[in-house]
C-alpha cells in the first residue's frame, strides 16, 4: 500500500514538473514575442521619423535655394542619406512628381491671343531621375459656339499646328522633348483668334510615362511638386514611406508656402 502511494506521488510530481515547464515555456514565449513586437513597433516609429526627416530636409533645401540665383524656384537632392549609423532615408519619385509648374504669373494678352507667364522647371538638382516632358494635352472651356483653335505652343522649342477644343485631358501635342533643369523656362500658348479663356488645363506627359495635370489659367498662386521619402533601419526589413505635396505659392512665398497633402505609401523607394 505504501509503495502504491509512493508511485502515485511520483507520478503527481512528474505531472507537476511537466505542467510547470509548459507554463514557464508559454510565459517565456509570450515575453519573447512581446519584446519582438515592441522592438518592431519601435523600428516602425523610427522609420516614420526618418521618412519625415527626408521630407522636411527636402523642403529646407528648396527654401534655401529659392530664387538663388533668380532663375530657379529651388531644388532638392534625391537618393540615400544617412541620419545616424544604420538609420537612413531615401528620396525618389517619378518625373511628374518633380515637375514644377508656376502658374502665379499666367497672363492673357488679347492682342496676340497668347497665354503666357507660366514657368516650368524640375524640383531636383540630382541627375536621376531624368525629368523630361515628352508631350502635352491641352483643354479649355469654349467661350461661345465658335471654338478657336490652339495654333502654337512655346516650351524651349516651338510647336505650330492646329488643336481644337475637346474634353479633358484634351488633344495631344507631341512637342519636342524638353529635358528640364533647375532653371525655369517659360511656357506660352497662342490661339488662332480672339477668345475668352477659362479653365485652361495642361496634362504634362513625361518621358517615363508619368503625368501631371495643372490648371494654368486663370492664374493661381501655385507651384507644386511632390517628395517621396522612405525611412529604414539597418538589420530590419521594415520601412515607412511618406509622400508629401508642397506648394511654393510664389507670390506670397515667405509667409504661405506649405505642405498641402501628405500620404503614407505602401511601396519602398529603392532608387535612385
Amino acid at each position: 500500500m505504501i509503495k502504491k502511494r509512493k508511485g502515485l506521488a511520483l507520478i503527481a510530481a512528474i505531472m507537476l514538473i511537466v505542467f510547470v515547464s509548459i507554463a514557464v515555456l508559454g510565459v517565456t514565449t509570450f515575453i519573447v514575442q512581446w519584446f519582438k513586437q515592441l522592438n518592431a513597433d519601435q523600428i516602425r516609429l523610427k522609420c516614420l521619423y526618418l521618412a519625415q526627416a527626408g521630407i522636411q530636409d527636402a523642403i529646407y533645401e528648396v527654401r534655401a535655394t529659392y530664387k538663388n540665383p533668380a532663375t530657379t524656384y529651388g531644388s532638392f537632392t534625391t537618393g540615400l542619406s544617412t541620419v545616424n549609423t544604420g538609420e537612413t532615408y531615401r528620396r525618389g519619385g517619378t518625373a511628374a512628381d518633380f515637375l514644377m509648374v508656376n502658374t502665379a504669373g499666367a497672363t492673357w494678352t488679347a492682342g496676340t491671343y497668347t497665354l503666357s507667364g507660366i514657368n516650368v522647371q524640375k524640383a531636383i538638382s540630382s541627375a536621376s531621375p531624368v525629368v523630361t516632358i515628352a508631350s502635352v494635352n491641352v483643354c479649355w472651356t469654349k467661350s461661345s459656339a465658335t471654338a478657336r483653335n490652339l495654333t502654337k505652343i512655346v516650351l524651349s522649342s516651338t510647336w505650330n499646328g492646329t488643336l481644337a477644343s475637346s474634353a479633358c485631358p484634351g488633344g495631344n501635342v507631341n512637342i519636342t522633348d524638353v529635358a528640364l533643369t533647375t532653371s525655369f523656362i517659360p511656357l506660352s500658348l497662342t490661339w488662332a483668334n480672339s477668345i475668352t479663356l477659362t479653365n485652361v488645363t495642361v496634362q504634362f506627359n513625361m518621358l517615363d510615362g508619368s503625368t501631371k495635370t495643372v490648371v494654368i489659367f486663370p492664374a493661381s498662386n501655385s507651384c507644386q511638386f511632390s517628395i517621396s521619402s522612405t525611412g529604414k533601419v539597418a538589420g530590419s526589413n521594415i520601412f515607412r514611406t511618406i509622400e508629401a505635396t508642397y506648394d511654393l505659392m510664389p507670390t506670397t512665398y515667405a509667409t504661405t508656402s506649405r505642405i498641402v497633402d501628405v500620404d503614407e505609401m505602401d511601396n519602398e523607394i529603392t532608387s535612385p
